[in-house]
């Protein structure tokens, strides 16, 4: 099967919304985001609506047989784009062993997650979006150390170092102006 020029085109566009979904280090995810991905969908599907009525138009004429290409390209780009704007967010194959939240100066909601292979999520919960920063902890006797991947320096809602208050299970910090996290159940 010879691949043409316009399925390409269409893989090509079908990837481009993934860009936003795909998280490797720090980030910040909010309506703005989804209006990027909505309008790159949207570009997709333009172009495969184009397409389609290309290959009608050619089987009207009896040049060509009905090509299922752009059909099986767009089903798979369907459920893959499904998945990914489900589970953008989640660490699916960490699992979680300890959540801790607290609230903010400008009430957003502030959630530390704490994942079995030794790292962390520090996120930041607005009301339209979030800011996530990444990185590894380690516990050093009663102290839970965080060492961040992008180091914010001055950063006024998370330290780097907290003492764990096993009876109370909250999270103190070192550096005073910065709030106390709660284990969440």
């Amino acid at each position: 099967m010879k691949l043409r020029k316009r399925y390409i085109l269409l893989i090509l566009l079908a990837l481009l919304p993934f860009y936003k979904l795909y998280h490797k280090e720090d980030y910040c995810f909010g309506d703005v985001d989804l209006v990027i991905i909505g309008g790159l969908t949207l570009i997709f599907i333009i172009t495969f609506l184009a397409i389609f009525f290309y290959n009608l138009y050619k089987i009207t004429i009896k040049k060509e047989l009905f090509n299922f290409t752009p059909l099986i390209i767009t089903a798979v780009f369907a459920v893959v784009f499904n998945r990914a704007l489900e589970y953008h967010d989640k660490a699916i194959f960490k699992d979680k062993v300890q959540i801790f939240n607290s609230f903010s100066k400008e009430k957003a909601l502030l959630e530390i997650i704490l994942f079995d292979d030794a790292t962390f999520e520090f996120k930041t919960i607005y009301e339209n979006s979030y800011c996530v920063e990444k990185g590894t902890y380690e516990y050093k006797m009663d102290s839970l150390f965080f060492y961040k991947t992008n180091k914010i320096d001055g950063n006024i809602v998370f330290g780097d170092v907290y003492i764990y208050n096993k009876v109370n299970q909250r999270l103190n910090p070192i550096y005073t102006g910065l709030p106390n996290f709660t284990l969440k159940n």
